[in-house]
């Protein structure tokens, strides 16, 4: 698809509104969105001659717009639907990389999804990011073994499902044929392309506790990859919550396997937070001085429930042979070995919905 100009872009969007909005009367058609833009000031330490090693830019960190409903089935069965893109606000492109696509079933059994959806090995530690949909994201590390995300990324041909709560106990099971393409011919190497996750998520009082695993099959061409979290987050009332995260991923055959923490601390203060967390990322197995470190802190304001202000500051130290970089959605900066690479962003996160 061509790129949409900026004004295409508002149009759409416009347009989406008032269609979402004619549409709520009579079928409960929801048009949402996220707009998530930052000014930051990034420096890569990048060596290379001809490159430049710094670089003021406009990023749209995983800002998206997403039709989605439900109907009434009787019987406490209802049927649900989600369609949802990802938009470019600083270049005014949309509509070309799919985000949670689905459709599905829910009732008193739980909920039952088909389509393209985040698997449960993401689902169940999210919330330990307070720093999702940022230049400080926490996927730099977690999910990433060396600059590659592997994990926590959303699946196709999922088929998912979300038991209902069960006195502060939810858990989540999924299997993806997770293919390029579902229809013969079809390579046996493309055959071999699936991913079964489970995970379970308990929360009581200031509590909640995480737990999940993921294993993809023929995950780098040639082989199978795994992942499990171990996550806690303890609320200790006055705005003050803390986190931690285990989380152990390998992508398969040699020098493949590296464990890595993450904790984080959030304290609200009235309509400011303040947040901090750290990661850091084991030494590869097979290659020695192989891991990085990643602290970022932040301060948020909050005009409304929707719309917020911040400024943070994230850096990653790579080890001698430690190639980790920033991660933002689809915003990736690169890392280098031996190498920092660090961003001052200035943001505003806006969330937007027809109903």
């Amino acid at each position: 698809m061509k790129m949409m100009s900026k004004r295409g872009l508002v149009t759409a969007v416009a347009a989406a509104m008032a269609v979402g909005a004619s549409f709520a009367v009579q079928a409960g058609v929801e048009v949402y969105g996220k707009a998530r833009m930052s000014l930051d000031f990034i420096n890569n330490d990048d060596s290379t001659a001809g490159n430049e090693d710094s670089a003021v830019s406009l990023s749209s960190n995983t800002s998206r717009l997403g039709f989605k409903g439900d109907e009434d089935l009787g019987n406490g069965l209802s049927a649900l639907w989600q369609l949802e893109t990802q938009v470019d606000f600083d270049t005014g492109s949309a509509f070309q990389s799919a985000r949670n696509t689905f459709v599905g079933l829910s009732g008193g059994f739980g909920t039952v999804l088909a389509g393209r959806y985040e698997t449960p090995l993401r689902i169940v530690t999210a919330r330990f990011d307070p720093f999702s949909d940022t230049k400080g994201d926490y996927n730099a590390i977690i999910g990433n073994i060396r600059g590659n995300r592997l994990f926590d990324n959303r699946t196709p041909n999922i088929v998912s499902y979300a038991s209902p709560d069960m006195a502060g106990l939810k858990l989540h099971a999924a299997y993806s044929f997770n293919r390029t393409s579902d229809d013969l011919p079809m390579t046996t190497t493309d055959s071999e392309r699936e991913l079964a996750s489970v995970g379970a998520g308990y929360e009581r009082g200031p509590l909640y506790l995480a737990a999940s695993y993921e294993a993809i099959g023929n995950l780098t061409g040639a082989d199978d990859g795994s992942a499990y979290r171990l996550g806690a987050a303890w609320n200790f009332g006055q705005g003050t919550v803390l986190s931690g995260l285990f989380e152990n991923a390998d992508r398969g055959g040699a020098n493949g396997e590296r464990s890595a923490l993450y904790a984080s601390a959030t304290h609200k203060m009235g309509d400011n937070s303040l947040k901090a967390a750290v990661a850091v990322a084991d030494n590869v197995d097979g290659i020695s001085s192989s891991g990085a470190t990643q602290l970022t802190l932040g301060g948020f304001h909050s005009f409304t429930k929707n719309t917020e202000v911040y400024a943070l500051y994230t850096q990653v130290n790579n080890d001698t042979s430690g190639t980790y970089g920033l991660w933002s959605g689809s915003q990736a900066v690169a890392g280098f070995a031996d190498k920092s690479v660090s961003a001052i962003s200035f943001g505003i996160n806006h969330n937007f919905s027809s109903k």
